[in-house]
């Protein structure tokens, strides 16, 4: 079990007081590698700090040299040199001395170069690669870290997934500067244990060969291809996708794939421990394979190195004496659509009939947008899933949302809301109404972040924006600028005393409200990750940071700052010594000469953006920065049920895949209310129910059949059909009911399957007496408007020779009893009831499939 977060710093610190760098370069060879020693330098490096990150398996020459437990004459034609103790890579030199020497200089090399973050002179040190990025994580500027605790190439490049046909591979320095910036604020050794856990779910998405068989033999056009000989093994991902095939002959199966080993494959990966058994030297020369493979050798991988001399290795296969591969070729194998893995539609609405699992199915389908490879990975898992996605839901990348009646314009994209929150326009308490934006337009907003970029300059996830005025008296007073060049924010106010405990309404201080709104808004308002802009005139700003740090209390100033400037706050200004013009963003209001009041018009991403377009460039932004936008989803709920027109308005256009932020016929309208510039991002994602019992799904055509992906949720008696509850089918059951509901009404009035599902879990007839009683009673009650004479024939409780099982029935009147003969009333009206013996008798369910069955 790995130790918490407070032992491992105390490990690495004890790491560090018994090698320290500064006498890296005055080991001994002894000291840094002897059998059994469990105080040299190998040891604490592989062993005593292995819960600060893994580097084992492989061969002990990853260290360059190594100290011998068997110490038997060796021999090997590797560049490869032995003595009694000690064995060495013969790059490094004739003898051990000389070979130590080396290795040193380039450990030294990779501490010193870490510490400094020379990443790059990492990447080119000439030692195990696990071994030296180990080194350089030990050794880094702990203050500042460069590299996260994941060392081999594979697990790096796990963590970024397939490469891209045509793509250069990533170097490890690359990765762990990706991975660095992609860490912001967070605890390295928390986030080292983030990374394992996304390293551990891909390999845990691995299928075996007979799941991938599965996969491929659902496509029919493989199907169509496939010689009868043939069968599919498994697929790899190297610059396109691959197959890789079985020939079942008279001789033992054996597996072949072109190119490299197996590797990650859009999000899977094939295992089974038969392919893995190959002798790779062995199995390194076309020539010999076939031959040798076809005199019955045990099944084994074989390299080769194009798709090219797979074919040609197929030929000679079939063909042991050696035939020419044109005499009988095989023709290459097409793609299987079946391996692809489409991109979720922008916009998509799952239809059908109530309880028929749409909701339930957007999890699947919000992660399959969102993280499509631990969606594959824990396919089936549903507590798996609800957790990653309500992890989603919380990190704000998924937004929920039901339409209703009552639901408007105001509420989706933007609307006027009444608050007393204080700024520069109004006094604590006051009532006043501002322009709030609504769910979609949130979610719009958020999707235009750089959440990196953010989490590298300590931006926080709800960053408010607040304008600061830090002036300078006179010539002499160079406060403003002392503040900007030494990462930090200063006001006034020095009789207040410690904001922390000051009462700022008390008499004696004189503060009007919105000097005690500024000084609140600084101490306690303003928030760690939170956006200032500092004024230079009522419309522009001469700098724009973060807040790194709480309020502080500084009673004693620096040299050159105001005296009365004794609150303070560490500030991480990205730019300074600009004039930029904020009135566009703050929609045409000028400052004023409040202190400390929140910018409430002007968000963010919208202040980056403005920023960039002027060509103003931020401090500290890494260029390594993944610019591929993260998806976001919003899921509405019962979407038929609101008006659509009323509640997208002019966006209805904008969520067009065409119309999109960035397209080639991308549009951007003007916000009716906020008289702001709109757009919809492409990484946004739409994913929509719709009960078709509620609404026709011809009413939405108009407004969404252009715009939507539909996909059709019919009921699933298939799903039930392996529960039994009292010799009843309960698949069957469903299936005739709806047979029936079809017949009367339409498909779109079905029963769902979902209704039926807990009795998977619990098949006893009395849980299947309360669905019918509570929950398909009244739905067929909705469904035919109290005509129960048809609810009768659902149930085929009219056939039934038993009335103790019929669960509706027919009860004549007497109308002349009850009203005379002077009251005209049909004589053949009858009245309805519900027979509630009839829900605890099997024979009754029995009777709804075979009314011979309730006799």
């Amino acid at each position: 079990m790995t130790r918490p977060i407070n032992e491992r710093q105390a490990l690495w610190d004890d790491f560090l007081t018994r090698w320290p760098l500064e006498t890296l370069g005055e080991m001994t060879l002894p000291q840094y590698a002897t059998a059994g020693d469990k105080d040299c330098f190998v040891y604490w490096l592989e062993t005593a700090t292995e819960d600060l990150g893994s580097i084992w398996g492989g061969s002990a020459f990853k260290f360059g040299i190594y100290s011998r437990k068997n110490q038997v004459d060796k021999t090997s034609k590797r560049p490869i040199h032995y003595d009694a103790q000690y064995a060495w890579a013969a790059k490094y030199g004739e003898t051990r001395e000389t070979a130590f020497t080396a290795v040193r200089d380039i450990i030294v090399e990779v501490a010193s170069a870490a510490r400094a973050g020379n990443l790059a002179a990492v990447e080119d040190a000439d030692l195990g690669n696990a071994t030296k990025w180990k080194i350089a994580f030990l050794y880094q500027d702990r203050v500042q870290p460069s590299i996260v605790p994941v060392f081999s190439r594979e697990s790096l490049e796990t963590l970024f997934g397939p490469r891209k046909p045509g793509t250069p591979h990533k170097t490890c320095a690359q990765m762990q500067a990706a991975l660095a910036a992609e860490r912001g604020e967070r605890a390295l050794l928390a986030y080292g244990d983030e990374l394992w856990a996304r390293v551990e779910t891909v390999e845990s998405a691995k299928l075996t060969s007979e799941q991938a068989l599965a996969l491929l033999q659902d496509s029919d056009r493989f199907k169509a291809t496939m010689a009868p000989a043939q069968k599919i093994a498994g697929f790899r991902n190297s610059d396109g996708l691959e197959l890789a095939l079985i020939r079942e002959t008279a001789t033992p199966t054996f597996f072949l794939t072109p190119g490299d080993w197996l590797k990650p494959a859009r999000g899977y990966l094939v295992s089974d421990p038969v392919l893995y058994t190959a002798d790779r030297e062995r199995n390194s020369g076309l020539a010999t394979h076939a031959p040798s493979l076809a005199l019955g050798h045990p099944a084994a991988s074989v390299k080769v190195a194009s798709r090219a001399d797979l074919l040609k290795l197929l030929d000679a296969y079939d063909d042991p004496e050696g035939s020419s591969a044109t005499d009988s070729p095989v023709p290459p194998l097409p793609m299987p659509s079946a391996l692809t893995m489409p991109k979720p539609p922008l916009n998509q609405i799952f239809f059908g009939p109530p309880g028929t699992g749409k909701t339930y199915t957007t999890v699947d389908a919000a992660l399959k947008v969102l993280d499509p490879t631990f969606l594959a990975a824990h396919v089936g898992d549903r507590v798996a899933l609800k957790a990653r996605f309500d992890a989603l839901v919380k990190d704000r990348r998924v937004r929920f949302v039901t339409f209703h009646q009552s639901f408007s314009y105001e509420d989706f994209v933007e609307g006027i809301r009444a608050t007393t929150e204080t700024d520069d326009e109004a006094t604590s308490g006051a009532i006043r109404y501002r322009v709030e934006k609504g769910v979609f337009a949130e979610l719009c907003q958020d999707a235009k972040r750089n959440r990196q970029l953010e989490a590298k300059i300590g931006v926080r996830s709800a960053a408010r924006v607040w304008k600061i005025s830090i002036k300078d008296a006179n010539a002499s007073d160079h406060t403003r600028q002392y503040c900007l060049t030494h990462g930090e924010a200063r006001i006034g106010w020095a009789e207040a005393g410690d904001l922390r405990n000051a009462n700022l309404a008390d008499p004696a201080l004189k503060l009007g409200p919105k000097d005690q709104a500024s000084l609140l808004n600084f101490a306690h308002e303003i928030a760690v990750g939170d956006v200032v802009v500092c004024l230079s005139s009522t419309s522009s700003i001469c700098a724009v940071g973060v807040v790194s740090g709480d309020y502080e209390y500084a009673a004693q100033v620096p040299q050159g700052v105001r005296s009365d400037y004794v609150h303070r706050r560490p500030v991480h200004w990205l730019t300074t010594g600009i004039d930029f013009n904020i009135l566009p963003l703050n929609k045409g209001v000028q400052l004023t000469q409040q202190t400390v009041y929140p910018l409430s018009r002007v968000d963010w991403p919208d202040l980056l953006q403005a920023l960039k377009a002027e060509g103003v460039t931020l401090a500290d932004v890494p260029t390594t920065l993944d610019p591929t936008p993260e998806p976001y989803v919003l899921i509405i709920d019962e979407i038929n049920r609101g008006n659509v027109s009323r509640i997208f308005g002019e966006l209805i256009t904008l969520i067009e895949p065409s119309k999109r932020a960035g397209a080639d016929e991308g549009l951007e309208v003007v916000l009716p209310y906020s008289r702001q510039p709109f757009s919809v991002p492409a990484n946004v994602y739409l994913i929509g129910t719709m009960n078709t019992a509620d609404r026709s799904l011809a009413g939405l055509d108009v407004a969404l059949r252009r715009r939507f992906v539909f996909r059709e949720m019919p009921p699933r008696p298939d799903l039930l059909d392996a529960v039994t509850v009292a010799g009843i089918s309960v698949g069957q059951l469903l299936r005739t009911l709806n047979q029936r509901i079809e017949a009367l009404l339409d498909r779109d009035h079905c029963l769902g399957h979902a209704n039926f599902m807990a009795l998977r879990a619990e098949p006893k007839i009395e849980l299947l007496a309360a669905i019918f009683r509570n929950q398909v009673l009244p739905l067929l009650q909705e469904y035919f408007f109290e005509d129960w004479q048809r609810i009768q024939w659902v149930l085929n409780d009219h056939r039934k020779p038993a009335k103790a099982f019929q669960f509706v029935q027919a009860r004549p009147q007497d109308t002349a009893s009850l009203f005379g003969d002077d009251v005209n009333v049909s004589r053949s009206r009858q009245a309805w009831l519900i027979n509630d013996i009839a829900f605890d008798h099997p024979e009754s369910y029995l009777g709804v499939m075979d009314h011979t069955a309730a006799a």
